[in-house]
C-alpha cells in the first residue's frame, strides 16, 4: 500500500537523488543534510524527518513508491534536544529546512519548543531563525547551528505567561476576538526576506472551531468553559503543526505570526 508522502526514514531520506531545476544543478539529499546530522547528533539521537516529495514520482510494480529512485526537493530534519533543555512539558529543537523548487532555493536554521502533549510547534523569538539562498554555487553556512544551540532561551517565560493570562470566554468577547483574529490574519504577515508569509483567516476560523464549535476536539473549551491563552495558542498551532506537512517551508514563520495574530 502507497505510503503517505512525508513518511520515509532518515535512511532513505539520505539516499535521495540529485537533481536538476530550472538549469542549475544541486546535491544529492545526503550532500545537504549529513552537515547538519553530524553537528547536531553530538547532542542528540532523536531527529525527525518530513519531506515533500516533487509532483513526479516512480511507482514499483506494487504500487508503492520507489525509494531507490527519489528526489527530495524539499527536507526538513528536526533534532529533538535531551530533557535537559526540556521545560514545562515542553522539548527543544534545533531545525534544518531546505526547499529547491521554491520560488527561489533557500535553507533555514531555526529553533522551536515542541508541546510533547501534542507535537505542536510553538515559537515566540523570531530571532530564532537564520534564512539564506541555497545556491550550487556556493558552501551552505552551517555555523547557525551552533548560535542556535547556545542561545538563551525565553521559552519557558512565555509559556508561563500564557498560561497565567486568563482568555474571557463569554459569547461577547469569543464573538470580538473571532473578528480581531481574523483582521489580524489579513493584514499581517512575517517577511524573512524571501517573500511575504500569511495565515490563512480559513486557517483563523479552523481554530475557532476547534474551542468553541467541535465539542470532540481536543482543543474545544466551549462558551463560559475555563481557558487561558495558552489553550488558545496551542489551538492555532495545531492547524499549523498537524497538516500533513502541506506545507513545511513556513511553519515556524506561521508559528510567529500569532504573537501578532493573537496579540501576546
Amino acid at each position: 500500500m502507497e505510503r503517505m508522502p512525508t513518511e520515509f526514514t532518515l535512511e532513505e531520506v539520505l539516499e535521495g537523488k540529485a537533481t536538476s531545476i530550472k538549469g542549475k544543478d544541486y546535491l544529492p539529499t545526503r550532500g545537504y543534510i549529513e552537515p547538519f546530522l553530524e553537528r547536531v547528533q553530538k547532542l542528540t539521537s532523536d531527529i525527525r524527518v518530513h519531506v515533500k516529495l516533487p509532483d513526479q514520482i516512480t511507482y514499483n510494480k506494487n504500487g508503492d513508491i520507489d525509494t531507490a529512485d527519489l528526489t527530495f526537493n524539499r527536507v526538513w530534519l528536526e533534532a529533538v534536544l535531551p530533557n535537559e533543555y526540556s521545560v514545562d512539558n515542553h522539548k527543544e529543537t534545533i531545525n534544518m529546512l531546505y526547499g529547491l523548487d521554491t520560488r527561489k532555493p533557500i535553507i533555514k536554521f531555526f529553533r522551536t519548543g515542541l508541546n510533547m502533549a501534542c507535537l505542536n510547534m510553538c515559537v515566540f523569538n523570531p530571532s530564532y531563525i537564520r534564512v539564506s539562498e541555497l545556491s550550487p554555487d556556493k558552501p551552505v553556512d552551517y555555523s547557525p547551528i551552533k548560535t542556535l544551540v547556545e542561545a538563551t532561551d525565553s521559552l519557558g517565560i512565555f509559556i508561563k505567561t500564557l498560561k497565567n493570562t486568563e482568555f474571557n470566554t463569554s459569547e461577547s468577547n469569543i464573538n470580538t476576538s473571532l473578528g480581531y483574529w481574523v483582521r489580524q490574519a489579513i493584514t499581517e504577515f512575517e517577511d524573512n526576506g524571501f517573500g511575504k508569509i500569511k495565515l490563512a483567516t480559513s486557517e483563523v476560523i479552523a481554530s475557532y472551531k476547534r474551542m468553541f464549535e467541535d465539542s470532540k476536539s481536543d482543543y474545544y473549551i466551549g462558551i463560559n468553559g475555563e481557558a487561558s491563552m495558552f489553550e488558545v495558542y496551542n489551538s492555532f498551532t495545531e492547524g499549523i503543526s498537524n497538516d500533513n506537512n502541506k506545507d513545511i517551508m513556513n511553519k515556524f514563520e506561521k508559528c510567529v505570526l500569532l504573537k501578532k495574530i493573537l496579540n501576546l
